[in-house]
C-alpha cells in the first residue's frame, strides 16, 4: 500500500485565504504544506507562446477550409460539366433526328401540288434566315475578331492605350446593346411559341372530345326502339362521369391551376426543370448536385424554397398526366361505345332474321315430326312383340344361373367353416405360448425392480453422505470468512497505530538529530509505554506467493547463479547441467483430482470384449461409480 502511495504521488496546489496572492500552497502526501513563489513573467511568457500557436493553428485551420472548398468546387464544376457535355449530346442527336425528318417531310411536300406553295414559303424563309445570319455575323462577330487581331499584332504604349481603351469600351457597349436587343427579341419569340402552344394544347384537348350523341349513331337504324334509347342514354352516361371526374380532379388540384410557376420567375422555373432533366434520377446526391448547380444561376433561392417548388412541378405534372389520361379514357370509351353500339344494331337486324328463319324452320319441323311420330308408333308395336318372347327365354336362363350361385355358395361356406376351426386352434396354441413368456418376463421384471430399489436405497445413503460433506465444506468456508475479518480489522487497528505512531509531532528541538528515534528503539525493544496487544513488527498482510528463502531453496536457482558468476551461463555445458537436474515438484493446487463427482462406470471388471463390437452396460450387470468409494 505505501508502494502504491509513492507511486501515485499527486501534489495539490490551490489557494488559501490567508496568504496573498503570490503565496501558492501545495499538499503533498505527508500532509506537510510547502509555499512557492509565482513567477508571473514566466507565465506571461507561456501565455504569449500559446496565443502565438494558437493564432497558427486558426490560420492553418482556415487555409484547409479554403482548399477543401476549392477542391469542393472544383469537383462540383466537373460534375456539372460532365452532364452538360451529356445533355449537349443528347440534344445534338435529337437536333439531327428532327432537322432530318423535317427534310424527309420536305422532300415528300415538294412532290405534293397542295403543299407546293407552302414548300416555296418555308424555303424562302429558310433563306432569308441564312441571309440574316451571315449578315449578323459580319456586324457583330467579324469586327470583334479583327480588333482582337489587330491588338495581338500591334505593340501597346502609352500614346495609343488610350485609343485602344476607347475603342474596346465603344465595342463593349455596342455588344451590350446588342444582347439587350437579341435578348429581347429572344423573349418575344418565346412568348409566342408559348402561345402558339397554349394554342395547340387548347384545341387538342377540345378536339380531343365531342360530348353528346353522335351524329353517325342517331343516323343508325335500329328495329329494337328500347335498345336505340339505352345506348344513346349511355353516350350521356359516360359524359357525365368523365366530366364529373375532371372537375373533382381540377378541385383537388386548385392550387395548382391557380399558381403560374408557384410564383418564381418563368426563367428560374424553366432553368430548375431543366436541371431535373439533366440529372439522372440514379445519380448520388441527385438534389445536393441540382442545387449547386442551380445556386450559381440564382444565389438568392435556398435549398427549402428549391424542394418546395419541386413538389410543386410534381404535383402539376402529376395533374397534367392525370388529366390527359382521364380525356384519352374518356375518347376510348366514346370510342368504344360507339363501336358497341353499331355491333347491337347489327345484331338487332341479325336477331330479327334469325328470328323469321327459326319461325319458317319450326313449321317445317312440326309437319316433319308428325309423320316421323305414326312411323314410329308402328314400330314400336313390332318391338313390344319381340321384347316378351325374349324376356321369356331371359327369365328361364336366369332360372338356371341362379341355381348353379346357390350351390356354389353352399360349397364356400363348407370350406368357410373348415378355415375356421383350423385358425382357432392355431390362435388357441399361440396364446398358450404368450402366457408362458408373459410369465417369463413378469418373473424377469421383478427380480430387475428389487435390485433397483436396493441401488436406490444405496444412492440415496451416497447423496446424503454428500449433502453433509456439503454443509461440513460450507460451515468451513463460514469460519474461514470470519477468521479473516476479524484479521482484518486487526490489520486495520495495527494500521492505525502505525499511523499514529508514524504521525508526525514535530517540535523544535536541536539536540533531536543526535538521539536515537521511536522507530529504532521499538525495533530494538528499548520503547516503554506500547501497547502488548498491537505488534507493529508483524507483517500488514500474509504473503502467499514465493519469498527470497524458498526461491534460493530451489537448487536449480543456485546452479544457475554459480555458473553465471563463473562466466559459463552461454555455454553448452551450462545448458546440458541445467537440462540434467530433475524438475522441480508440481505444487499442490496444480495436481489434479483423481477424485470426479460425476458419474462415471467401473470398468475394471469388465471382460475384455473385441473392439470392433459394441460394449453392452446397464445398472444391473454393472454398477454405477458417484465419485465416493465405499
Amino acid at each position: 500500500m505505501s508502494s502504491n502511495r509513492n507511486l501515485l504521488r499527486l501534489n495539490k496546489l490551490y489557494r488559501t485565504q490567508e496568504n496573498s496572492l503570490t503565496d501558492v500552497v501545495r499538499i503533498t502526501d505527508e500532509n506537510i504544506p510547502k509555499y512557492r513563489q509565482v513567477n508571473y513573467d514566466a507565465m506571461r511568457d507561456v501565455i504569449n507562446e500559446r496565443r502565438i500557436c494558437g493564432t497558427q493553428a486558426l490560420e492553418r485551420i482556415s487555409k484547409l477550409q479554403n482548399d477543401s472548398h476549392a477542391i469542393r468546387e472544383q469537383a462540383e464544376l466537373k460534375i456539372s460539366r460532365d452532364y452538360w457535355f451529356n445533355e449537349q449530346h443528347k440534344l445534338n442527336q435529337q437536333y439531327k433526328k428532327y432537322d432530318n425528318e423535317h427534310r424527309t417531310w420536305l422532300t415528300e411536300a415538294f412532290h405534293d401540288p397542295d403543299l407546293l406553295s407552302l414548300f416555296h414559303e418555308i424555303t424562302r424563309y429558310r433563306i432569308w434566315l441564312d441571309e440574316n445570319t451571315i449578315k449578323f455575323r459580319k456586324t457583330t462577330v467579324l469586327p470583334i475578331i479583327q480588333l482582337k487581331e489587330e491588338l495581338q499584332s500591334k505593340t501597346i504604349t502609352t500614346d495609343n492605350i488610350e485609343n485602344i481603351i476607347d475603342a474596346l469600351q465603344t465595342v463593349k457597349n455596342e455588344q451590350n446593346e446588342l444582347i439587350l436587343i437579341l435578348s429581347q427579341e429572344e423573349r418575344q419569340l418565346e412568348e409566342e411559341l408559348k402561345e402558339f402552344q397554349k394554342y395547340i394544347d387548347e384545341d387538342d384537348e377540345i378536339n380531343m372530345i365531342e360530348e353528346g350523341i353522335p351524329e353517325s349513331i342517331v343516323e343508325l337504324p335500329c328495329p329494337d326502339d328500347e335498345l336505340r334509347a339505352t345506348m344513346l342514354q349511355e353516350f350521356l352516361i359516360i359524359d357525365h362521369k368523365y366530366r364529373e371526374t375532371l372537375l373533382d380532379l381540377d378541385t383537388n388540384y386548385l392550387h395548382i391551376i391557380n399558381q403560374e410557376n408557384d410564383g418564381w420567375d418563368i426563367d428560374e422555373h424553366e432553368m430548375l426543370v431543366h436541371l431535373y432533366e439533366i440529372y439522372p434520377g440514379d445519380v448520388k446526391k441527385r438534389r445536393t448536385c441540382i442545387y449547386n448547380h442551380f445556386h450559381r444561376y440564382y444565389p438568392k433561392r435556398s435549398r427549402q424554397e428549391m424542394l418546395k417548388h419541386e413538389e410543386w412541378f410534381n404535383a402539376q405534372t402529376y395533374y397534367l398526366k392525370h388529366k390527359h389520361l382521364i380525356l384519352y379514357e374518356w375518347k376510348q370509351a366514346r370510342i368504344a361505345l360507339k363501336l358497341k353500339a353499331q355491333l347491337a344494331f347489327q345484331e338487332s337486324f341479325e336477331l330479327q332474321e334469325r328470328l323469321a328463319q327459326q319461325h319458317e324452320e319450326k313449321m317445317k319441323q312440326r309437319a316433319l315430326c308428325e309423320q316421323l311420330a305414326n312411323q314410329v308408333q308402328k314400330w314400336r308395336e313390332k318391338q313390344l312383340e319381340v321384347l316378351e318372347v325374349k324376356q321369356k327365354l331371359e327369365e328361364s336362363k336366369r332360372q338356371a344361373e341362379l341355381e348353379k350361385i346357390r350351390q356354389e355358395n353352399e360349397r364356400l361356406q363348407k370350406q368357410r367353416q373348415q378355415t375356421k376351426e383350423k385358425l382357432a386352434e392355431y390362435y388357441s396354441k399361440k396364446e398358450q405360448i404368450r402366457l408362458v413368456e408373459y410369465d417369463k418376463e413378469q418373473r424377469r421384471l421383478d427380480e430387475m425392480q428389487s435390485i433397483l430399489a436396493e441401488q436406490q436405497r444405496k444412492d440415496w445413503e451416497r447423496i446424503k453422505f454428500r449433502q453433509e460433506e456439503y454443509e461440513r465444506k460450507r460451515q468451513d468456508i463460514l469460519e474461514r470468512n470470519q477468521i479473516e475479518e476479524r484479521e482484518e480489522i486487526e490489520r486495520e487497528e495495527r494500521l492505525q497505530a502505525l499511523a499514529e505512531r508514524v504521525r508526525p509531532h514535530v517540535e523544535i528541538d536541536h539536540a533531536r538529530v543526535l538521539q536515537p528515534t521511536k522507530a529504532y528503539n521499538a525495533h530494538r525493544g528499548l520503547l516503554a509505554n506500547t501497547n502488548d496487544d498491537i505488534n507493529i513488527q508483524q507483517e500488514l498482510f500474509p504473503i502467499n506467493t514465493f519469498n527470497d528463502r524458498k526461491l534460493c531453496s530451489d537448487i536449480r536457482i543456485r546452479l544457475e547463479q554459480r555458473l553465471r558468476d563463473a562466466g559459463l551461463i552461454q555455454t553448452d555445458y551450462a545448458r546440458q547441467a541445467l537440462a540434467a537436474l530433475q524438475k522441480a515438484p508440481k505444487r499442490i493446487d496444480t495436481q489434479a483430482n483423481q477424485m470426479w463427482n460425476g458419474f462415471t462406470f467401473k470398468t475394471n471388471n469388465i471382460e475384455q470384449h473385441d473392439i470392433s463390437k459394441p460394449i453392452k452396460r446397464d445398472f444391473i450387470s454393472h454398477s454405477v461409480f458417484y465419485g465416493i468409494e465405499n
